[in-house]
């Protein structure tokens, strides 16, 4: 998680100098620095999605996780749908952060309820 908050921080700042050493059309610098902070501050969501699909690969979790992704990505490509017709490029980041979210609850709540290979959780508490 600290390290998900450095990279966050790098990317914050690094992103909006380093913009520049990449393009200098104003058009695009302004797309740019919209979606910077969504790069930036969904960097802990993004590592803790990808921690629970390895934790839950690594426990042969496969079938779950397969129909959670299918379940998110419906859900992530209709609001994906509405929220770029409505809020255009900042729509589109917002979107991605739903997708993002969704799949660490997704992670998260297969072990947190202690079904499937996570049964034996249950018998810890």
């Amino acid at each position: 998680m600290i390290l998900g908050l450095f990279l966050c921080t790098v990317l914050g700042v690094g992103l909006h100098f380093g913009s520049r050493l990449f393009t200098k059309d104003a058009d695009v610098l302004h797309l740019i620095h919209i979606g910077i902070p969504f790069v930036a501050l969904t960097q802990p969501i993004n590592a803790l999605a990808f921690v629970f699909d390895g934790i839950n690969y690594g426990a042969s979790d496969f079938a779950y996780a397969a129909y959670s992704m299918v379940l998110v990505a419906i859900i992530s490509i209709i609001c994906l749908l509405i929220l770029s017709v409505s809020h255009g490029f900042i729509g589109i980041w917002v979107a991605l952060t739903i997708y993002m979210s969704l799949r660490m609850f997704a992670g998260f709540w297969r072990i947190g309820t202690a079904r499937g290979p996570w049964t034996f959780l249950r018998r810890l508490s």
